[in-house]
C-alpha cells in the first residue's frame, strides 16, 4: 500500500482547490454539509489506517514456516506461484498514470472553468479509496501469495508489506481514477460519441493493473477483484453524490 500512500499524498492539496472555479453549469456542486465530512471520514481512516501499519508485527521465521499453500481458498490456490519483479513494476507505471487521468478532462473548455469542483472530487475520492484500501489492510493482515514461495529469502518474505495482500490497493486506486474520470467526462458530455470508448478504457486500465498484481506475486485473485470492485464503486459514487440537482 505505500506505493497508493505516496500517490494520495501527491494529490492531498488539491483540497485547498475546493470551491474554486464553480460554474453555473456546471454537473457538480459542492457543500459543505458534504464535503467536510467526507473529507474527515477520509483523514480518519487514513489516521487509524497508519496507526495500525505502525505497530503491525512482521512475520516471524516461524511463522513462515507454518503457511502451507492448502491453507489458501481453492480459488486463489493457483495463483501463489507467481512471482515477477518486471509485472509489478509496470503495474506501478499504470497506477501512477492513472493518477493523472483527471488532468485529460482539462481539455476541455468547460472542465477547465470547473477546475476546482474537479480538484475537489478527485482528491476526496483518491482519499477515500486510499483510506479504505489501507485500513482494511491494516485490519485482515492477510499474507501475500508470494510469502508462500519458499524460492524467495527470508527477508523477501517477511518485510513489513508481506501481510497487505487484501485487497489491492493498486488496483482500488486505478479503478477509482479511471472510473471517476470517465463518469465526470460523460457528465460533462453526454451527448459524445466518444463515451463508450472512453468507459471501454476505464474498465480495462484497473484490468491490466489487476492482471499484473497477480502476474507479480502481490496478490490473490480475490484481491484484485474486490480491489477492482471497491475503486470503481467509489470512483462512480463520489462524482454522483456532488451531482447538481435538477
Amino acid at each position: 500500500m505505500k506505493h497508493s500512500t505516496i500517490f494520495l499524498l501527491l494529490l492531498l492539496p488539491l483540497l485547498v482547490m475546493r470551491g474554486q472555479g464553480t460554474t453555473t453549469s456546471s454537473p457538480y456542486v459542492l457543500s459543505w454539509g458534504l464535503d467536510a465530512p467526507l473529507t474527515g471520514a477520509g483523514l480518519g481512516t487514513m489516521g487509524v489506517a497508519f496507526y495500525l501499519d505502525k505497530h503491525k508485527p512482521s512475520l516471524t521465521e516461524s511463522d513462515l514456516a507454518a503457511l502451507s499453500v492448502q491453507q489458501i481458498p481453492r480459488f486463489d490456490r493457483w495463483s501463489a506461484h507467481y512471482w515477477s519483479p518486471k509485472a509489478q513494476k509496470v503495474s506501478d507505471v499504470l497506477l501512477y498514470s492513472s493518477g493523472a487521468l483527471p488532468l485529460l478532462l482539462l481539455i476541455d473548455p468547460k472542465v477547465r472553468r470547473d477546475a476546482g469542483t474537479v480538484a475537489a472530487i478527485t482528491a476526496e475520492t483518491y482519499l477515500l479509496t486510499a483510506a479504505l484500501t489501507s485500513l482494511t489492510k491494516n485490519i485482515v493482515q492477510r499474507p501475500r501469495p508470494y510469502t508462500y514461495n519458499t524460492q524467495l529469502s527470508l527477508s523477501q518474505r517477511s518485510d513489513h508489506d508481506a501481510t497487505a495482500s487484501f485487497f489491492s490497493g493498486h488496483t482500488s486506486m486505478t479503478a477509482a481514477a479511471s472510473f471517476m474520470t470517465a463518469k465526470m467526462y460523460s457528465d460533462y458530455n453526454p451527448d459524445s460519441p466518444a463515451r463508450p470508448y472512453v468507459w471501454t478504457a476505464a474498465a480495462l486500465l484497473p484490468l491490466a493493473t489487476a492482471y499484473l498484481r497477480v502476474r507479480g506475486g502481490k496478490h490473490f485473485t480475490s484481491d484484485v477483484l474486490v480491489g477492482y470492485l471497491v475503486g470503481a464503486g467509489l470512483g462512480l459514487l463520489l462524482p454522483e453524490l456532488h451531482r447538481r440537482q435538477p
